[in-house]
């Protein structure tokens, strides 16, 4: 899974993605937008959770 805060950063500039690594499918619901629900294969390690709960947050 690869993931980013924003598509612009604060210079107009694009943001790169950073890497989760693998996930598996658990479920999903709606249609627009769709929600879907992943599973990390390995575990987050701990200096990402940061930056991870802001993206959980919205």
């Amino acid at each position: 899974m690869f993931v980013r805060e924003q598509t612009k950063d604060e210079f107009g500039r694009t943001m790169g993605f950073v890497n989760f690594g693998e996930v598996n499918y658990i479920s999903h619901t709606g249609s627009q937008p769709m929600d879907i629900t992943w599973e990390l294969v390995t575990p987050m390690p701990n200096f990402m959770w940061q930056q991870a709960a802001k993206l959980a947050v919205g």
